[in-house]
């Protein structure tokens, strides 16, 4: 009796309603990025907000530190718009200070970008970036694998990270301290085959030891923009 009442009373019931409504890719879907389903674990769904053909074009991913420096803005402002007037479309995450920084200059130079967030799309992390998160979804394609009420949770920020990477075959590590985020996603992107690019930075400040540790692993060095354009 306990199990019946709450099938007719349980809360999913609205949600399931809501879900039908939603604006969904499938992995069998025809538009379904092939770079995606070459992961070890791709998302079988993946909920978005804007343009979806943008799935259909060939993406950069750029990540870094939350923790952004003068010197990282200042190469972002010099190399991202010739990156956002090419045929690629801009990956990031939302996240505090790079990514965010990311999909605010491309989109200022009318570029396309994709924003793969670690929350459901009800929600934005950090709060903070909710405006952002919305002109993206207007202006260029938000994604997200968790349901729309479903907010953030310490694991879905790796989990979100192996989709930024699946969608690219290049990523471009912008600023990484030996232990974080962005290491981790920098070691999805090798696991994957795919390939990774560094930015300079001060060889003497721990928040760019993770980048010299991956060119010492053997990842390519950017000095220009077109070093990567001409890498690819």
């Amino acid at each position: 009796m306990r199990i019946i009442n709450w099938f007719q009373t349980s809360q999913w019931i609205p949600e399931l309603q809501q879900i039908s409504t939603l604006s969904v890719v499938m992995i069998i879907d025809s538009d379904y990025p092939e770079n995606l389903k070459q992961i070890s674990d791709p998302p079988l769904v993946l909920f978005y907000q804007g343009n979806r053909s943008l799935l259909q074009t060939q993406m950069l991913g750029v990540v870094g530190s939350r923790d952004i420096l003068p010197q990282t803005k200042s190469l972002l402002r010099a190399w991202l718009p010739e990156w956002a007037t090419t045929p690629y479309t801009i990956v990031s995450g939302n996240a505090k200070g790079v990514d965010c920084l990311v999909h605010r200059i491309v989109l200022g130079y009318a570029g396309k970008t994709v924003a793969v967030i670690g929350t459901g799309l009800n929600h934005s992390y950090p709060a903070e970036n909710c405006a952002l998160q919305a002109h993206v979804g207007i202006h260029g394609l938000l994604l997200s694998e968790y349901l729309p009420w479903v907010g953030p949770k310490a694991r879905h920020f790796p989990e979100r990270n192996r989709i930024i990477v699946g969608l690219t075959k290049d990523i471009v590590i912008c600023q990484a301290k030996r232990k974080s985020g962005t290491m981790v996603t920098a070691a999805i992107a090798n696991d994957e085959n795919r390939n990774v690019w560094v930015m300079p930075g001060d060889v003497l400040n721990p928040a760019f030891a993770g980048n010299y540790a991956l060119i010492y692993e053997g990842a390519s060095v950017l000095t220009a923009p077109t070093d990567l354009m001409q890498g690819t």
